[in-house]
């Protein structure tokens, strides 16, 4: 057995940690995510999920031909729970649960990698993080996707089966393309690099066809990505912690923990996060949520930081003040309208000022499905004939009056010959006008 191989299992379990640690560290992470998750308005991105996972097949394949190819599989994952419901709650009842079996497998790999004690205090670390709270309680892929890099990283390093780690790659990759950057630190601390080899080659089977698809939707997917400036780095420490100065304790930690087996894989996650940044400078795929899947490292780093701090209750001490230090985004994140869309609110006052006879406009076409979510405003609109005296433009992607499409949509340029703004109202980034004939 090779020095790495005997690294990464020197730490046995205690009785104390396969009772207790694992559990704590998931029913925190729940009930973190569990707090006021129907409280914001569902966005675009989440009213295109509720929207695949309710509406019929046949409209969701039209809508996969255009876009979200890469999301397919958490669409179909989803519509079991549409079926119950399509309210905030029920929808995003997944992403709560995944982050929650995340905290648990976090605690898990943390025992295995050092001791109970880093397990729990890795895990606790990653239920306070505000990002993960963000996204647990949205309903999207990236909970889902980061509970199966968590999954995986705990098969690889507790050598489980290599066909099942391979399977559990496929769903990473399906999940979200860009999860896979994980086999990239995987391959630096695999225990059994034959094994792990064969694993690849199976998993590379299952996910050709991925490849094929999401090839074929990069500029929809990505195109909307940037190279990542200096200020992607204060943007980032604001994501994860609530502010660019609370980052500081929590990488502070994060590199006193770095030691041993559990720094090595933890560490390699961890370092997912700036690779990707770097590869966006030539090729962009930078998003802060495309790499929550690699927080689970930094919180493990952070765990064992915690655990080596001297004398003992200085740990909790500390573990307590990280926690402080993310109130105030918590708070934020819950508020109703504090998403990229308060999509409930606008159509609750585009409801107050319909009229009949009203038609409506959407710049970008998919914005019909961004808003579809809240529909009962929308129905009674239908497309403009050109003889109407009034018509609502519906977009977003900026504020009104500064959004980069709006000036170049051949329907809008048209619909402006003739008609003249007569009041619009923003909702984040998503917004509504009236247009009167001249």
């Amino acid at each position: 057995m090779s020095a790495m191989t005997t690294a990464l299992t020197e730490a046995p379990a205690t009785p104390l940690t396969r009772r207790h640690a694992e559990a704590t560290a998931a029913v925190v992470a729940l009930l973190a995510g569990l707090w006021n998750v129907w409280v914001p308005s569902f966005w675009r991105d989440e009213s295109v999920s509720a929207l695949a996972a309710s509406r019929p097949i046949g409209e969701v394949w039209d809508l996969l031909g255009h876009m979200d190819r890469v999301h397919a599989l958490y669409y179909l994952l989803l519509r079991p729970v549409a079926w119950i419901s399509t309210s905030e709650f029920a929808l995003r009842l997944p992403s709560v649960l995944a982050m929650a079996a995340a905290a648990y497998g976090i605690a898990a790999i943390g025992r295995h990698l050092a001791s109970a004690r880093v397990g729990l205090l890795a895990g606790l670390v990653f239920a306070a993080l505000p990002m993960v709270s963000r996204y647990a309680q949205e309903a999207r892929s990236y909970a889902i996707v980061t509970v199966l890099a968590v999954l995986a990283t705990w098969l690889l390093v507790t050598r489980r089966h290599h066909v099942l780690y391979a399977v559990v790659i496929v769903l990473l990759g399906w999940s979200h393309v860009y999860g896979l950057l994980l086999v990239v630190a995987h391959l630096f601390v695999a225990p059994d690099r034959r094994r792990f080899v064969q694993a690849m080659l199976i998993a590379a089977a299952g996910l050709a066809p991925l490849a094929v698809l999401a090839a074929g939707q990069r500029g929809v997917q990505l195109g909307w990505l940037n190279p990542p400036t200096w200020a992607a780095l204060p943007a980032f420490a604001q994501e994860v912690m609530g502010s660019r100065w609370a980052i500081v304790p929590l990488l502070g930690l994060a590199a006193f923990g770095a030691r041993g087996a559990l720094g090595r894989v933890a560490g390699a996650w961890a370092l997912l996060i700036p690779l990707s940044m770097l590869i966006s400078l030539v090729y962009p795929i930078y998003s802060p949520r495309y790499v929550l899947f690699a927080l689970p490292g930094l919180a493990l780093l952070a765990g064992a930081g915690l655990d080596r701090l001297r004398p003992r209750p200085l740990t909790w001490i500390a573990l307590a003040l990280l926690v402080a230090l993310t109130v105030p985004k918590h708070l934020w994140l819950r508020a109703p309208d504090h998403r990229p869309d308060d999509l409930r609110s606008m159509a609750a006052a585009l409801l107050e000022r319909v009229r009949p006879g009203d038609r409506v406009l959407y710049v970008d076409p998919a914005y019909e499905w961004f808003v579809g979510v809240y529909a009962e405003p929308y129905r009674k609109l239908t497309a403009p004939s050109g003889e109407d005296e009034r018509v609502w433009v519906v977009s977003g992607g900026r504020h009104h009056q500064n959004s980069a499409f709006v000036e170049t949509d051949p329907g809008y340029l048209d619909l402006q010959k003739h008609y003249r703004a007569r009041y619009y109202k923003d909702f984040g980034y998503s917004w509504f006008a009236l247009y009167q004939r001249r």
